[in-house]
């Protein structure tokens, strides 16, 4: 296949080009010869990066509204971004996490560290939640769904636009079902010995923060006999995994009513409830 021909960007002189040789996956406004050009391009364009003895770098992805200019998408300047490319990298993401879980209820896709910028993908079972950050990864969000579709097999597929990253892009914050039915009820998600209720639909970010998941393992593993008080809780993260690992009682507080009522579902659903409590509070 012919490589296509992409627009050139380049590196101001004395910048330090070798960061971008040894990984690094931003490149900042002030970092870049911003000519009337290079400002000129729309929000998400693909373009090669040429260090300032113009010798290709990588290729990434533009955003002249953004404090970080240049996503390096792709090692190779060359690089075609298809549904192929996307399939590669969901595939490769599958895979780790398929070493890590049981259970299909995972962040699929942790933006740089899975090769896919500024995106943000969680798996709820047969759900998947995508929240791109990146203007390159709105402007091909079609192609992304269909790639996590076909890779993963999940029928229904979320975007969440909710975030201040979509805001620093210049994004907007508009949600939608990109395939199949919304949910219309919270998914039950068993992780670190309790049971979690994820609103896909009004919850915050993607419903829950599986990011968090080992932090709450290890605070669990600290929690028999004692008394816990997990602040800005959310659903639960933290109280409900010590009262897995044996706390005697947990405290959840959180501005959001909504998050509490999930957090005590969750309790119940857990076996937890005649010793979880929460209140409302920030």
């Amino acid at each position: 296949m012919t490589a296509p021909s992409y627009p050139v960007i380049r590196l101001k002189p004395k910048t330090n080009a070798r960061a971008i040789r040894w990984g690094a996956p931003w490149v900042f406004d002030n970092e870049l010869v911003t000519d009337r050009r290079t400002k000129s391009l729309e929000p998400g364009t693909f373009a090669v990066l040429e260090d300032d003895e113009r010798r290709p770098l990588a290729l990434v992805a533009v955003n002249p509204n953004s404090r970080i200019m240049g996503r390096v998408v792709d090692r190779d300047p060359e690089a075609v971004i298809d549904l192929d490319w996307f399939k590669s990298r969901i595939a490769r993401a599958l895979a780790l996490r398929a070493r890590l879980y049981e259970t299909p209820f995972y962040r699929l896709v942790h933006a740089e560290a899975d090769g896919l910028p500024g995106v943000v993908i969680d798996r709820f079972g047969d759900i998947a939640v995508i929240q791109p950050n990146a203007a390159w990864a709105e402007r091909l969000i079609g192609l992304l769904c269909q790639a996590v579709a076909e890779v993963t097999g999940v029928s229904v597929v979320l975007k969440n636009a909710s975030g201040r990253a979509r805001g620093l892009e210049g994004l907007d914050d508009v949600s939608e079902v990109l395939m199949g039915t919304m949910p219309e009820a919270p998914v039950q998600v068993m992780m670190n010995g309790a049971t979690y209720m994820a609103d896909l639909v009004g919850g915050q970010k993607t419903g829950l923060f599986f990011d968090q998941r080992p932090n709450h393992a290890f605070a669990a593993g600290l929690s028999k006999d004692a008394r816990v008080l997990d602040v800005f809780s959310h659903v639960g993260g933290f109280g409900l995994a010590a009262l897995a690992g044996g706390a005697q009682s947990a405290l959840c507080v959180d501005g959001s009513e909504a998050a509490l009522k999930l957090a005590e579902a969750g309790a119940v659903a857990s076996g937890f409830g005649a010793r979880f409590s929460t209140r409302r509070g920030d």
